[in-house]
Protein backbone atom coordinates (compact mmCIF):
# COMPACT_ATOMS: atom_id res chain seq x y z
CA UNK A 1 0.00 0.00 0.00
CA UNK A 2 2.98 2.32 0.50
CA UNK A 3 3.39 5.16 2.99
CA UNK A 4 0.27 6.02 4.96
CA UNK A 5 -1.07 9.51 4.37
CA UNK A 6 -2.03 9.72 8.03
CA UNK A 7 1.33 9.37 9.76
CA UNK A 8 1.59 10.86 13.24
CA UNK A 9 2.65 14.46 13.79
CA UNK A 10 5.76 13.18 15.51
CA UNK A 11 7.08 11.45 12.39
CA UNK A 12 6.83 14.38 10.03
CA UNK A 13 8.08 16.70 12.74
CA UNK A 14 11.25 14.63 12.90
CA UNK A 15 11.67 15.19 9.17
CA UNK A 16 11.64 18.94 9.05
CA UNK A 17 11.09 20.57 12.42
CA UNK A 18 13.57 23.33 13.06
CA UNK A 19 13.35 24.81 9.58
CA UNK A 20 11.77 28.00 10.82
CA UNK A 21 14.39 29.55 13.10
CA UNK A 22 14.66 30.43 16.76
CA UNK A 23 12.15 31.78 19.26
CA UNK A 24 11.25 35.42 18.83
CA UNK A 25 11.48 38.29 21.26
CA UNK A 26 8.58 40.62 22.00
CA UNK A 27 10.02 43.13 19.54
CA UNK A 28 10.30 40.49 16.84
CA UNK A 29 6.71 39.45 17.53
CA UNK A 30 5.44 42.94 16.79
CA UNK A 31 7.53 43.16 13.63
CA UNK A 32 6.39 39.74 12.52
CA UNK A 33 2.74 40.64 12.98
CA UNK A 34 3.19 43.67 10.77
CA UNK A 35 4.78 41.53 8.08
CA UNK A 36 2.06 38.93 8.41
CA UNK A 37 -0.61 41.55 7.79
CA UNK A 38 1.20 42.58 4.64
CA UNK A 39 1.68 39.04 3.43
CA UNK A 40 -1.85 37.77 3.91
CA UNK A 41 -3.87 40.68 2.54
CA UNK A 42 -6.21 39.28 -0.09
CA UNK A 43 -8.29 41.36 -2.42
CA UNK A 44 -9.66 38.62 -4.65
CA UNK A 45 -7.98 40.19 -7.65
CA UNK A 46 -4.80 39.25 -9.44
CA UNK A 47 -1.74 41.04 -8.16
CA UNK A 48 0.92 42.52 -10.39
CA UNK A 49 3.44 40.03 -11.70
CA UNK A 50 6.17 42.42 -12.82
CA UNK A 51 9.67 42.29 -11.48
CA UNK A 52 11.25 45.51 -10.34
CA UNK A 53 12.79 46.37 -13.70
CA UNK A 54 14.35 49.69 -12.81
CA UNK A 55 17.82 48.20 -13.30
CA UNK A 56 16.76 45.00 -15.04
CA UNK A 57 17.31 43.83 -18.57
CA UNK A 58 14.16 43.70 -20.68
CA UNK A 59 13.20 40.14 -21.60
CA UNK A 60 10.86 39.23 -24.44
CA UNK A 61 8.22 36.81 -23.16
CA UNK A 62 7.70 35.40 -26.62
CA UNK A 63 9.34 32.32 -28.06
CA UNK A 64 13.16 32.47 -28.00
CA UNK A 65 14.54 32.00 -31.51
CA UNK A 66 17.02 29.27 -30.59
CA UNK A 67 17.26 26.53 -28.01
CA UNK A 68 19.84 27.63 -25.43
CA UNK A 69 21.30 24.14 -25.01
CA UNK A 70 21.03 20.67 -26.55
CA UNK A 71 17.87 18.73 -25.81
CA UNK A 72 18.10 16.69 -22.62
CA UNK A 73 16.43 13.37 -21.80
CA UNK A 74 16.88 10.54 -19.31
CA UNK A 75 18.42 7.23 -20.32
CA UNK A 76 19.93 4.39 -18.29
CA UNK A 77 19.71 6.36 -15.06
CA UNK A 78 21.41 9.48 -16.46
CA UNK A 79 20.60 12.83 -18.06
CA UNK A 80 21.82 12.57 -21.66
CA UNK A 81 22.22 14.96 -24.58
CA UNK A 82 21.61 13.81 -28.20
CA UNK A 83 25.28 12.97 -28.84
CA UNK A 84 25.39 10.73 -25.77
CA UNK A 85 27.07 13.20 -23.42
CA UNK A 86 26.06 12.67 -19.78
CA UNK A 87 25.00 15.88 -18.01
CA UNK A 88 25.17 16.43 -14.25
CA UNK A 89 22.68 19.08 -13.15
CA UNK A 90 23.62 21.16 -10.12
CA UNK A 91 21.67 24.19 -9.01
CA UNK A 92 19.36 25.94 -6.59
CA UNK A 93 15.69 26.29 -5.72
CA UNK A 94 14.31 29.74 -6.53
CA UNK A 95 13.04 30.94 -4.11
CA UNK A 96 11.96 30.49 -0.49
CA UNK A 97 9.65 33.51 -0.53
CA UNK A 98 7.73 32.24 -3.58
CA UNK A 99 5.14 30.53 -1.38
CA UNK A 100 3.46 33.68 -0.02
CA UNK A 101 2.23 37.00 -1.48
CA UNK A 102 3.52 38.64 -3.54
CA UNK A 103 4.83 35.21 -4.71
CA UNK A 104 7.64 36.82 -6.78
CA UNK A 105 11.02 35.19 -6.10
CA UNK A 106 13.31 37.95 -7.36
CA UNK A 107 13.60 41.71 -7.14
CA UNK A 108 15.14 41.80 -10.61
CA UNK A 109 16.27 39.31 -13.20
CA UNK A 110 19.94 40.07 -12.57
CA UNK A 111 19.58 38.36 -9.19
CA UNK A 112 20.34 35.20 -11.17
CA UNK A 113 23.64 36.50 -12.53
CA UNK A 114 25.94 34.99 -9.87
CA UNK A 115 24.68 31.42 -10.26
CA UNK A 116 26.91 30.29 -13.16
CA UNK A 117 29.97 31.63 -11.31
CA UNK A 118 29.00 29.38 -8.39
CA UNK A 119 28.97 26.31 -10.63
CA UNK A 120 25.22 26.15 -11.13
CA UNK A 121 23.63 25.00 -14.41
CA UNK A 122 19.97 24.54 -13.39
CA UNK A 123 17.27 26.10 -11.23
CA UNK A 124 14.08 24.63 -9.83
CA UNK A 125 11.61 27.50 -10.21
CA UNK A 126 8.64 27.39 -7.85
CA UNK A 127 5.11 27.70 -9.26
CA UNK A 128 2.38 28.42 -6.71
CA UNK A 129 -1.15 27.64 -7.86
CA UNK A 130 -2.63 30.17 -5.43
CA UNK A 131 -0.60 32.89 -7.11
CA UNK A 132 -1.81 31.91 -10.59
CA UNK A 133 -5.49 31.30 -9.76
CA UNK A 134 -6.31 33.01 -6.44
CA UNK A 135 -10.00 32.96 -7.28
CA UNK A 136 -11.53 30.10 -9.23
CA UNK A 137 -11.40 30.88 -12.92
CA UNK A 138 -9.44 34.11 -12.41
CA UNK A 139 -5.96 33.63 -13.87
CA UNK A 140 -3.05 35.93 -13.13
CA UNK A 141 -1.26 35.79 -16.47
CA UNK A 142 1.12 38.48 -15.27
CA UNK A 143 2.41 36.05 -12.64
CA UNK A 144 2.94 33.40 -15.29
CA UNK A 145 4.77 35.87 -17.50
CA UNK A 146 7.01 36.78 -14.57
CA UNK A 147 8.06 33.13 -14.33
CA UNK A 148 8.57 33.11 -18.11
CA UNK A 149 10.87 36.13 -17.86
CA UNK A 150 12.90 34.35 -15.19
CA UNK A 151 13.09 31.14 -17.22
CA UNK A 152 14.22 32.98 -20.36
CA UNK A 153 16.82 35.01 -18.52
CA UNK A 154 18.08 31.87 -16.81
CA UNK A 155 18.48 30.26 -20.21
CA UNK A 156 20.57 33.18 -21.42
CA UNK A 157 22.87 32.56 -18.45
CA UNK A 158 23.25 28.89 -19.33
CA UNK A 159 20.82 27.65 -16.67
CA UNK A 160 18.26 24.99 -17.49
CA UNK A 161 14.91 25.40 -15.70
CA UNK A 162 12.56 22.97 -13.95
CA UNK A 163 9.06 24.24 -13.14
CA UNK A 164 8.09 22.96 -9.69
CA UNK A 165 4.41 22.64 -8.74
CA UNK A 166 4.95 23.60 -5.12
CA UNK A 167 2.82 23.00 -2.05
CA UNK A 168 3.38 22.23 1.62
CA UNK A 169 0.45 21.11 3.76
CA UNK A 170 -1.94 21.77 0.87
CA UNK A 171 -2.81 25.45 1.42
CA UNK A 172 -2.05 28.58 3.41
CA UNK A 173 -5.62 28.25 4.70
CA UNK A 174 -4.93 24.95 6.50
CA UNK A 175 -2.44 23.65 9.08
CA UNK A 176 -2.94 26.65 11.33
CA UNK A 177 -2.40 28.95 8.36
CA UNK A 178 1.10 27.57 7.86
CA UNK A 179 0.81 25.71 4.56
CA UNK A 180 1.11 26.92 0.98
CA UNK A 181 0.29 26.01 -2.59
CA UNK A 182 -3.33 25.21 -3.39
CA UNK A 183 -5.78 28.15 -3.61
CA UNK A 184 -8.37 28.58 -0.88
CA UNK A 185 -11.19 27.74 -3.29
CA UNK A 186 -9.87 24.18 -3.71
CA UNK A 187 -10.48 23.33 -0.04
CA UNK A 188 -13.50 21.00 0.24
CA UNK A 189 -16.65 22.45 1.78
CA UNK A 190 -17.19 21.57 5.42
CA UNK A 191 -13.54 21.81 6.42
CA UNK A 192 -12.35 24.42 8.88
CA UNK A 193 -10.24 27.05 7.18
CA UNK A 194 -7.44 28.90 8.94
CA UNK A 195 -6.27 32.46 8.47
CA UNK A 196 -2.94 32.44 6.61
CA UNK A 197 -0.08 33.04 9.00
CA UNK A 198 3.29 31.77 7.69
CA UNK A 199 4.94 33.63 10.54
CA UNK A 200 6.85 32.82 13.73
CA UNK A 201 4.01 30.66 15.02
CA UNK A 202 4.61 28.42 12.00
CA UNK A 203 8.11 27.35 13.01
CA UNK A 204 6.72 23.90 13.83
CA UNK A 205 4.76 23.71 10.58
CA UNK A 206 5.48 19.97 9.99
CA UNK A 207 3.66 19.15 13.22
CA UNK A 208 0.78 21.41 12.28
CA UNK A 209 0.50 19.84 8.83
CA UNK A 210 0.60 16.25 10.00
CA UNK A 211 -1.73 16.82 12.96
CA UNK A 212 -4.44 18.71 11.07
CA UNK A 213 -7.25 16.34 10.01
CA UNK A 214 -8.47 18.94 7.53
CA UNK A 215 -5.15 18.74 5.66
CA UNK A 216 -5.59 14.99 5.21
CA UNK A 217 -9.25 15.39 4.29
CA UNK A 218 -8.31 17.93 1.62
CA UNK A 219 -5.71 15.60 0.14
CA UNK A 220 -8.14 12.67 0.16
CA UNK A 221 -10.81 14.70 -1.61
CA UNK A 222 -8.19 15.91 -4.09
CA UNK A 223 -7.07 12.42 -5.09
CA UNK A 224 -10.68 11.22 -5.30
CA UNK A 225 -11.57 14.29 -7.39
CA UNK A 226 -14.59 14.67 -5.11
CA UNK A 227 -15.02 18.33 -6.00
CA UNK A 228 -13.15 18.36 -9.29
CA UNK A 229 -9.89 19.78 -7.90
CA UNK A 230 -7.76 16.93 -9.26
CA UNK A 231 -9.20 17.61 -12.70
CA UNK A 232 -8.44 21.31 -12.27
CA UNK A 233 -4.86 20.45 -11.26
CA UNK A 234 -4.46 18.43 -14.46
CA UNK A 235 -5.88 21.31 -16.46
CA UNK A 236 -3.41 23.68 -14.84
CA UNK A 237 -0.51 21.35 -15.63
CA UNK A 238 -1.68 21.25 -19.25
CA UNK A 239 -1.72 25.06 -19.37
CA UNK A 240 1.77 25.23 -17.86
CA UNK A 241 3.11 22.71 -20.36
CA UNK A 242 1.61 24.58 -23.30
CA UNK A 243 2.94 27.88 -22.01
CA UNK A 244 6.49 26.77 -21.21
CA UNK A 245 6.82 24.69 -24.36
CA UNK A 246 7.60 28.05 -25.97
CA UNK A 247 10.42 28.68 -23.49
CA UNK A 248 13.12 26.14 -24.31
CA UNK A 249 15.27 26.73 -21.23
CA UNK A 250 12.46 24.88 -19.44
CA UNK A 251 13.29 21.18 -19.58
CA UNK A 252 10.38 19.79 -17.57
CA UNK A 253 8.21 19.74 -14.48
CA UNK A 254 8.33 18.56 -10.88
CA UNK A 255 4.79 17.19 -10.66
CA UNK A 256 4.12 17.78 -6.95
CA UNK A 257 6.34 19.03 -4.17
CA UNK A 258 6.40 16.76 -1.10
CA UNK A 259 3.02 15.13 -1.68
CA UNK A 260 0.86 13.39 0.89
CA UNK A 261 -1.22 10.34 0.10
CA UNK A 262 -0.91 6.65 -0.67
CA UNK A 263 2.06 6.28 -2.98
CA UNK A 264 0.71 3.40 -5.08
CA UNK A 265 -2.99 4.22 -5.27
CA UNK A 266 -3.04 8.04 -5.13
CA UNK A 267 0.33 9.66 -5.88
CA UNK A 268 1.46 7.34 -8.69
CA UNK A 269 -1.86 7.52 -10.62
CA UNK A 270 -1.75 11.30 -10.31
CA UNK A 271 1.74 11.32 -11.84
CA UNK A 272 0.62 9.07 -14.69
CA UNK A 273 -2.31 11.35 -15.51
CA UNK A 274 -0.18 14.48 -15.20
CA UNK A 275 2.39 12.99 -17.56
CA UNK A 276 -0.31 12.39 -20.16
CA UNK A 277 -1.59 15.97 -20.17
CA UNK A 278 1.90 17.49 -20.07
CA UNK A 279 3.25 15.32 -22.86
CA UNK A 280 0.26 16.24 -25.04
CA UNK A 281 1.59 19.82 -24.98
CA UNK A 282 5.32 19.29 -24.46
CA UNK A 283 6.33 15.79 -25.61
CA UNK A 284 10.02 16.19 -24.73
CA UNK A 285 9.48 17.36 -21.14
CA UNK A 286 11.37 15.49 -18.43
CA UNK A 287 9.17 14.75 -15.42
CA UNK A 288 10.45 14.81 -11.85
CA UNK A 289 8.68 12.51 -9.38
CA UNK A 290 8.79 12.54 -5.59
CA UNK A 291 7.64 10.05 -2.99
CA UNK A 292 5.52 10.77 0.07
CA UNK A 293 6.70 13.71 2.19
CA UNK A 294 7.64 11.34 5.01
CA UNK A 295 10.52 9.94 2.95
CA UNK A 296 12.41 13.25 3.20
CA UNK A 297 14.48 12.01 6.16
CA UNK A 298 16.47 9.57 4.02
CA UNK A 299 15.54 6.77 6.40
CA UNK A 300 12.03 5.89 5.27
CA UNK A 301 12.24 4.29 1.84
CA UNK A 302 9.69 5.33 -0.76
CA UNK A 303 7.32 2.66 -2.09
CA UNK A 304 6.55 4.70 -5.20
CA UNK A 305 6.05 2.28 -8.11
CA UNK A 306 7.73 2.68 -11.46
CA UNK A 307 5.76 5.14 -13.61
CA UNK A 308 3.87 4.15 -16.74
CA UNK A 309 5.70 6.86 -18.69
CA UNK A 310 9.32 7.33 -19.76
CA UNK A 311 11.82 10.18 -19.50
CA UNK A 312 11.56 10.88 -15.78
CA UNK A 313 13.89 11.51 -12.84
CA UNK A 314 13.56 10.43 -9.22
CA UNK A 315 13.61 13.64 -7.15
CA UNK A 316 13.55 12.87 -3.41
CA UNK A 317 14.30 15.49 -0.77
CA UNK A 318 16.76 14.96 2.05
CA UNK A 319 16.86 16.74 5.40
CA UNK A 320 18.59 15.35 8.48
CA UNK A 321 16.12 16.00 11.29
CA UNK A 322 18.61 16.29 14.14
CA UNK A 323 20.66 18.94 12.34
CA UNK A 324 17.61 21.00 11.40
CA UNK A 325 16.24 20.83 14.92
CA UNK A 326 19.49 21.64 16.73
CA UNK A 327 21.26 23.86 14.16
CA UNK A 328 24.34 21.80 14.97
CA UNK A 329 26.25 19.22 12.96
CA UNK A 330 28.42 17.06 15.18
CA UNK A 331 30.69 15.96 12.35
CA UNK A 332 29.27 12.43 12.22
CA UNK A 333 28.59 11.61 8.54
CA UNK A 334 26.39 8.54 9.09
CA UNK A 335 23.03 10.25 8.63
CA UNK A 336 23.96 11.86 5.32
CA UNK A 337 25.70 8.77 3.99
CA UNK A 338 22.74 6.53 4.89
CA UNK A 339 20.31 9.03 3.38
CA UNK A 340 22.13 9.00 0.06
CA UNK A 341 22.31 5.21 0.06
CA UNK A 342 18.54 5.12 0.55
CA UNK A 343 17.92 7.58 -2.27
CA UNK A 344 20.30 6.03 -4.80
CA UNK A 345 18.84 2.60 -4.07
CA UNK A 346 15.36 3.81 -5.00
CA UNK A 347 16.61 5.66 -8.06
CA UNK A 348 18.25 2.47 -9.32
CA UNK A 349 15.06 0.53 -8.62
CA UNK A 350 13.16 3.05 -10.73
CA UNK A 351 15.92 3.03 -13.37
CA UNK A 352 16.00 6.82 -13.13
CA UNK A 353 18.61 9.50 -12.52
CA UNK A 354 18.90 10.56 -8.88
CA UNK A 355 18.04 14.24 -8.65
CA UNK A 356 17.97 15.47 -5.04
CA UNK A 357 15.27 18.11 -5.32
CA UNK A 358 15.87 19.71 -1.92
CA UNK A 359 18.56 19.55 0.74
CA UNK A 360 20.27 22.09 2.93
CA UNK A 361 20.55 23.53 6.42
CA UNK A 362 20.11 26.82 8.25
CA UNK A 363 22.61 29.51 7.39
CA UNK A 364 23.68 29.70 11.03
CA UNK A 365 24.13 25.95 11.62
CA UNK A 366 27.29 25.10 13.55
CA UNK A 367 29.72 23.42 11.11
CA UNK A 368 27.37 24.26 8.24
CA UNK A 369 30.14 24.55 5.65
CA UNK A 370 31.61 21.11 6.36
CA UNK A 371 28.11 19.65 6.58
CA UNK A 372 27.12 20.88 3.14
CA UNK A 373 30.47 19.82 1.69
CA UNK A 374 29.60 16.30 2.84
CA UNK A 375 26.36 16.47 0.85
CA UNK A 376 28.20 17.51 -2.31
CA UNK A 377 30.80 14.81 -1.77
CA UNK A 378 27.95 12.29 -1.74
CA UNK A 379 26.43 13.83 -4.86
CA UNK A 380 29.80 13.49 -6.57
CA UNK A 381 30.18 9.90 -5.39
CA UNK A 382 26.94 8.87 -7.11
CA UNK A 383 27.14 11.36 -10.02
CA UNK A 384 23.78 12.63 -8.80
CA UNK A 385 22.12 15.86 -9.82
CA UNK A 386 20.59 18.28 -7.34
CA UNK A 387 19.15 21.67 -6.45
CA UNK A 388 19.93 22.97 -2.96
CA UNK A 389 17.20 24.61 -0.91
CA UNK A 390 17.37 27.56 -1.41
CA UNK A 391 18.40 30.80 -3.11
CA UNK A 392 16.32 33.73 -1.82
CA UNK A 393 17.71 37.12 -2.90
CA UNK A 394 14.82 38.73 -1.01
CA UNK A 395 15.99 37.26 2.30
CA UNK A 396 15.82 39.66 5.24
CA UNK A 397 17.16 39.55 8.78
CA UNK A 398 13.64 39.85 10.20
CA UNK A 399 11.71 37.47 7.96
CA UNK A 400 14.47 35.12 6.75
CA UNK A 401 13.37 33.18 3.63
CA UNK A 402 9.91 34.76 3.88
CA UNK A 403 7.87 31.64 4.71
CA UNK A 404 7.36 30.19 8.20
CA UNK A 405 10.67 31.74 9.27
CA UNK A 406 12.66 29.12 7.41
CA UNK A 407 16.26 30.25 7.18
CA UNK A 408 17.98 28.07 4.59
CA UNK A 409 18.80 30.71 1.98
CA UNK A 410 22.42 30.53 0.84
CA UNK A 411 22.60 34.34 0.59
CA UNK A 412 21.78 37.20 2.92
CA UNK A 413 20.08 40.47 2.02
CA UNK A 414 23.29 41.81 0.43
CA UNK A 415 23.74 38.76 -1.80
CA UNK A 416 26.70 37.55 0.25
CA UNK A 417 27.06 33.77 0.51
CA UNK A 418 26.36 32.32 3.93
CA UNK A 419 28.00 29.37 5.67
CA UNK A 420 25.61 26.81 4.19
CA UNK A 421 27.05 26.99 0.67
CA UNK A 422 30.58 26.80 -0.70
CA UNK A 423 31.80 27.47 -4.22
CA UNK A 424 33.52 24.24 -5.25
CA UNK A 425 34.39 22.19 -8.35
CA UNK A 426 31.37 20.60 -9.99
CA UNK A 427 31.08 17.87 -12.64
CA UNK A 428 28.97 19.21 -15.50
CA UNK A 429 29.32 16.86 -18.45
CA UNK A 430 31.00 13.57 -19.38
CA UNK A 431 31.84 12.37 -22.88
CA UNK A 432 30.86 8.83 -22.03
CA UNK A 433 30.39 7.00 -18.74
CA UNK A 434 31.46 8.83 -15.55
CA UNK A 435 33.69 6.75 -13.28
CA UNK A 436 35.12 9.10 -10.64
CA UNK A 437 34.85 12.71 -9.52
CA UNK A 438 36.77 13.58 -6.38
CA UNK A 439 37.18 17.19 -5.26
CA UNK A 440 39.89 17.61 -2.63
CA UNK A 441 41.48 20.78 -1.26
CA UNK A 442 44.48 20.71 -3.58
CA UNK A 443 43.44 18.26 -6.29
CA UNK A 444 40.44 17.38 -8.42
CA UNK A 445 40.38 13.92 -9.98
CA UNK A 446 38.06 13.20 -12.92
CA UNK A 447 37.86 9.80 -14.59
CA UNK A 448 35.50 8.50 -17.26
CA UNK A 449 35.16 5.89 -20.01
CA UNK A 450 35.43 8.01 -23.13
CA UNK A 451 33.05 7.97 -26.08
CA UNK A 452 34.65 10.09 -28.82
CA UNK A 453 31.24 10.68 -30.43
CA UNK A 454 29.87 12.24 -27.22
CA UNK A 455 31.66 15.57 -27.42
CA UNK A 456 33.73 16.86 -24.53
CA UNK A 457 33.97 16.42 -20.78
CA UNK A 458 33.48 19.62 -18.77
CA UNK A 459 34.28 20.44 -15.16
CA UNK A 460 33.43 23.68 -13.38
CA UNK A 461 36.66 24.76 -11.70
CA UNK A 462 36.74 28.03 -9.71
CA UNK A 463 40.55 28.03 -9.79
CA UNK A 464 41.03 31.63 -8.76
CA UNK A 465 38.65 31.18 -5.84
CA UNK A 466 40.27 27.91 -4.74
CA UNK A 467 43.93 28.48 -5.49
CA UNK A 468 44.32 32.13 -6.48
CA UNK A 469 45.30 31.21 -10.02
CA UNK A 470 43.86 31.27 -13.53
CA UNK A 471 46.32 28.67 -14.80
CA UNK A 472 45.69 25.37 -13.01
CA UNK A 473 47.87 22.37 -13.78
CA UNK A 474 46.12 19.76 -15.96
CA UNK A 475 47.76 16.32 -15.98
CA UNK A 476 46.10 13.82 -18.31
CA UNK A 477 46.15 10.05 -18.55
CA UNK A 478 44.55 8.44 -21.61
CA UNK A 479 45.13 8.01 -25.31
CA UNK A 480 44.88 11.31 -27.17
CA UNK A 481 43.35 13.17 -24.22
CA UNK A 482 43.74 16.95 -24.37
CA UNK A 483 42.40 19.36 -21.74
CA UNK A 484 42.27 23.15 -21.47
CA UNK A 485 41.03 25.70 -18.96
CA UNK A 486 38.95 28.75 -19.77
CA UNK A 487 39.08 31.18 -16.85
CA UNK A 488 36.02 33.18 -17.96
CA UNK A 489 33.39 30.44 -17.51
CA UNK A 490 35.81 28.68 -15.13
CA UNK A 491 35.55 25.42 -17.04
CA UNK A 492 38.04 22.65 -17.78
CA UNK A 493 37.23 21.01 -21.13
CA UNK A 494 38.68 17.64 -22.15
CA UNK A 495 38.31 15.62 -25.34
CA UNK A 496 39.83 12.64 -27.09
CA UNK A 497 39.12 10.87 -30.35
CA UNK A 498 39.91 7.53 -28.74
CA UNK A 499 37.79 5.04 -26.81
CA UNK A 500 38.88 4.01 -23.35
CA UNK A 501 39.43 5.20 -19.81
CA UNK A 502 40.50 8.82 -19.41
CA UNK A 503 41.69 10.71 -16.33
CA UNK A 504 42.58 14.31 -15.65
CA UNK A 505 44.23 15.46 -12.42
CA UNK A 506 43.66 19.17 -11.75
CA UNK A 507 45.98 20.88 -9.27
CA UNK A 508 47.39 24.34 -8.52
CA UNK A 509 50.31 25.33 -10.77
Amino acid sequence: MGISPHLSGTLLALLLIGCGGNSKSDTETETGEAQKDTQTTETGTAETGSLDTQDSQSIDTGTPTTRPFPLLKTSNGQFVEPDGGVVILRGLNVAGNSKVPDFRPLNRLEDLDPLPSWGMNVIRLLFTWEAYEPVEGQLDTDYLNTLSDIADYAGELGLRVIIDFHQDGYSRHLAGGCGDGFPEWTIPPGLTKDTPDNDWLCITWPVLVSADPDVHAAYSAFYADTHGVRSRYLGTMSVLAAHFADHPAVIGFDLMNEPWGWEDSEIAPLYNDAAEVIRAQMPEAILWIEGHASTNNGITQSALPKPEFENYAYAPHFYEAAVLASHIWTGIPTGVEFGFETMISKARDLEAPLFVGEFGTHGGTLNATAYMELHYDQLDKYFASSVQWNYTPRWTEDFKDGWNREDLSIVDNTGKLRGNFTIRPQPQRFAGTPMEFLAEDSKVTVRWSNDPDAGDTRIFLPAEHLWNTTTPQLNTVGSGLACSYDATPMVVSCASEQLGEMTVFITPP
